[in-house]
């Protein structure tokens, strides 16, 4: 593969196969002085030089924008969305592809995808699939844009600047029987329920991580602390998980979270359990139910520890230009 200014350049069989037929006609021009072999030399120089032009005309006006469109966690693949536009509005963008760059070595991988052409100042949506094997904020596999265009002897590729960044929640398992029951039944920290749905019930001292929404505020003015409305809840249990201190990377500390939110998604979409977290002796997240809260639980999970993980090493370390900076 030859690489140079973003450009690469591999020969496929038939490419080898067209400048070995190439030089052949070559030296027996050379050697007979045949007119009719120089004639023919000269035209597949001409069409390697063509294959050349075309191909880079097609890769530089590729424009592509990447985004995950399902909830993505470690180990798991998500549904990936792969905006190809034409840059330009002159002629068709023809047989282009957006691939991993296999120059680099990673576990993070994404489905190649293939548009036979896109119309001149046009774009279009394909659909692929991305595999992310560490929770966290992390950029996409970096990516480039090939095209075997227009007659299959060589696959130009160019380097795509910058790297979307996507959020990706810790690894889900099944959970085991006797651990959900468990989750049910009481273990964690268990409150007596009060839900934004019901009846007011009354005022309470404001606790950190719950919502501002909740604050009353002409309470709060008169006696000088911050109060929060509370109201009478619909009936469910409330469940507090707890989530001991820890730093990213840890094994203890990562087989912890992924069991946490291996509960969370469980315990949630059976939707009679609003679940919490606790964070050492901080409640970060209140008990709530429904996809968003799910939600905001797992975002927590997949960043907590990081601020204090040691740097990536420069074998594993990228740089990620401002992008689509999380998940959906």
């Amino acid at each position: 593969m030859l690489t140079a200014r973003g450009r690469s350049l591999e020969i496929t069989k038939a490419g080898y196969l067209f400048i070995v037929l190439t030089l052949a006609v070559g030296f027996a021009a050379i050697n007979s002085g045949a007119n009719l072999l120089h004639v023919l030399f000269g035209c597949q120089i001409g069409l390697i030089i063509a294959s050349g032009l075309l191909s880079e005309n097609m890769v530089q006006r590729a424009i592509v924008h990447r985004r995950i469109t399902s909830p993505l966690h470690a180990g798991g693949r998500a549904a990936l969305a792969v905006e190809l536009r034409n840059n330009s509005a002159r002629g068709d963008m023809i047989s282009v592809s957006v691939e991993d760059d296999d120059r680099i070595e990673t576990s993070d991988t994404t489905e190649p995808v293939f548009s036979v052409a896109v119309p001149g100042g046009g774009s279009t949506t394909l659909h692929s699939s991305v595999t992310m094997q560490r929770r966290g904020l992390h950029p996409l596999p970096k990516a480039v844009v090939a095209t075997r265009f227009p007659f299959g002897l060589f696959v130009k590729r160019r380097e795509l600047p910058g790297r979307e960044r996507v959020l990706v929640y810790p690894r889900i398992h099944p959970v085991d029987a006797t651990a959900l029951e468990e989750a049910r039944a009481g273990q964690g920290e268990a409150r007596g329920a009060r839900d934004r749905a019901g009846e007011f019930f009354g005022l309470a001292e404001y606790r950190q991580g719950q919502e501002l929404r909740r604050i009353h505020w002409p309470a709060t003015a008169r006696l000088g602390k911050p109060v929060v409305r509370e109201f009478e809840a619909r009936g469910e249990a409330e469940r507090i998980l707890i989530l001991p201190p820890g730093v990213a990377g840890e094994r203890s500390f990562e087989a912890a979270i992924e069991e946490l939110a291996s509960q969370v998604v469980a315990l949630l979409r059976e939707g009679r359990i609003a679940t919490g977290l606790r964070y050492g002796d901080e409640l970060v997240v209140e008990p709530g139910t429904g996809s968003g809260h799910e939600r905001r639980l797992l975002e927590f999970l997949a960043l907590v520890g990081l601020e204090r993980a040691p740097g990536p090493t420069p074998a594993t370390s990228g740089e990620a230009s401002p992008g689509s900076e999380r998940a959906a």
